[in-house]
């Protein structure tokens, strides 16, 4: 078996929002945001999820328990934005 090894990730600031939900793609229970991903469609649910805009300016929807638990938010200068 391979050792494991650790690393930590970049302190790299992103941005981040509330899903803007399109009341046209309502599944069973929730109104969503569609998000095209590198993985495909996903759903952003207000209220359960964030989305994310990526180093690369991507867009993915995160949970926002995992998003408590990965990041922290910060203030940002106006012009580092």
């Amino acid at each position: 078996m391979t050792e494991w090894k650790y690393a930590r990730r970049h302190p790299v600031t992103v941005r981040f929002r509330e899903p803007c939900p399109n009341v046209e793609e309502r599944d069973t229970y929730y109104v969503a945001e569609l998000i095209e991903t590198a993985e495909g469609t996903m759903k952003a649910i207000p209220g359960r999820d964030y989305v994310v805009e990526g180093v690369d300016g991507e867009l993915y929807p995160i949970k926002i328990s995992i998003f408590n638990k990965t990041y922290d938010i910060v203030e940002v200068e106006e012009n580092a934005k």
